[in-house]
């Protein structure tokens, strides 16, 4: 996890809003793994309740002690242990309630409604095959065992959800033991940049034109720059000056020289 920065609700007084900074625990999860569960997600339940399902992402975060318990409370909890970290997959009981009513072709069960035991077995095979998703997040899975909420909360660090959308809208969500480390990649080398093509240019004169010359222009036409003959002239590669040196020809061709600890070249 990283600390970003954050800004909060604006406040203050006559037209001026202040924004108060502060800094925001940050998964670094990589939403692009989070995306390929999405889309697991979203074939699995399509497959399963045959039923074509589109999903949005809720992504990755790192949960205070007040969310979390929000987020378990109630709710099937199935722990897989993995090789970089534990997975959880986490229905709660309102969800669990649509994804038993659409396995069984029926509208959303009541609010209170508990579930039999042919609808609990249902919701445990629906569970179970969700488990298998974490191997993009955990590496190779190993046993899988139900989880109490009271030990996953302890346990839990990283937390996002994949909501199906449209009236049947279920919310599963998937937790990580650990949150990845962040990487952090190695510098650049004149080696990696070896193929890179940038644009060179050479400029030698520079100068202000007003708008009646502008406007007077015409070919054939004499530019008076302010720059003097014989000034230096400017390198500049990708539109960055790089260096500065004298124009003139080298060989028949127009070229600029410049000097570096008493080597002069040309190009």
């Amino acid at each position: 996890m990283i600390a970003a920065l954050a800004f909060g609700s604006p406040h203050g007084e006559s037209g001026r809003a202040v924004r108060d900074i502060a800094f925001a625990t940050r998964s670094t999860l990589p939403v692009s793994a989070a995306c390929l569960v999405a889309n697991g997600v979203r074939e699995l339940l399509s497959r399963l309740l045959a039923t074509e399902f589109e999903v949005e992402l809720a992504e990755p975060a790192i949960l205070g002690a007040r969310e979390r318990r929000v987020v378990l409370d109630g709710a099937t909890i199935v722990r897989v242990r993995g090789r970089l970290c534990d997975g959880f997959v986490i229905v709660r009981p309102a969800d669990a309630r649509k994804l038993v009513a659409l396995a069984f072709g029926e509208d959303e069960r009541p609010q209170h409604h508990s579930l039999s035991e042919i609808e609990r077995s249902t919701l445990d095979r629906i569970v179970a095959a969700l488990l298998p998703l974490c191997n993009t997040l955990c590496g190779t899975l190993g046993p899988q065992t139900r989880e109490t909420s009271e030990r996953a909360g302890v346990d839990l660090a990283t937390y996002f959800e994949v909501r199906t959308t449209g009236a049947a809208g279920v919310v599963i969500g998937f937790g990580l033991s650990r949150d990845p480390a962040e990487e952090v990649s190695g510098q650049f080398t004149l080696d990696d940049l070896a193929e890179i093509e940038v644009e060179g240019i050479v400029e030698f004169g520079r100068g202000a034109l007003g708008v009646p010359a502008f406007s007077r222009l015409a070919p054939g036409v004499t530019l008076v720059l302010d720059t003097p003959l014989g000034a230096e002239g400017t390198l500049r590669l990708g539109n960055v000056p790089i260096v500065r040196g004298q124009c003139g020809l080298n060989n028949g061709r127009r070229a600029i020289s410049f000097e570096a600890e008493g080597h002069r070249s040309a190009a």
